[in-house]
């Protein structure tokens, strides 16, 4: 039952991930209307949150059950942790070796991080 309810909830996540990665993707086309550093910092802004986020399913949904519910706790800190450093360390290397648009890398990472607060709409 709780191994159900765990393939279930990463199920969930990873689509959730899908989501924004096509949302990212849609962002990309977008920013090509206008430039091609306003597309490329459209797309690593969004693209940065989504590979977060990816990592975080990955590891927050490796274990599951009752029996696992110290270790499920540990993995959802462990990923919380990760997901921080890891989006520190990728916008400051975004900002520091490419050459992106600041505005709209930080406009494509605001919208993809928004997509999860309608996550409920989204993923049913």
């Amino acid at each position: 039952m709780s191994q159900s309810l765990a393939r279930k909830g990463r199920k969930q996540a990873y689509k959730m991930v899908l989501v924004q990665l096509g949302i990212s993707f849609a962002l990309f086309l977008v920013g090509l209307l206008m430039s091609g550093t306003i597309s490329l910092s459209l797309g690593v802004g969004s693209l940065i949150v989504v590979l977060v986020n990816f990592v975080f399913a990955t590891i927050v949904f490796r274990k599951s059950g009752a029996q696992a519910a110290q270790q499920v706790k540990r993995a959802f800190a462990m990923g919380e942790s990760i997901k921080l450093m890891l989006t520190i360390v990728l916008l400051v290397l975004a900002f520091t070796t490419l050459p992106v648009h600041a505005g709209a890398l930080l406009i494509g990472f605001s919208i993809i991080v928004l997509s999860q607060w309608f996550a409920p709409l989204i993923i049913k």
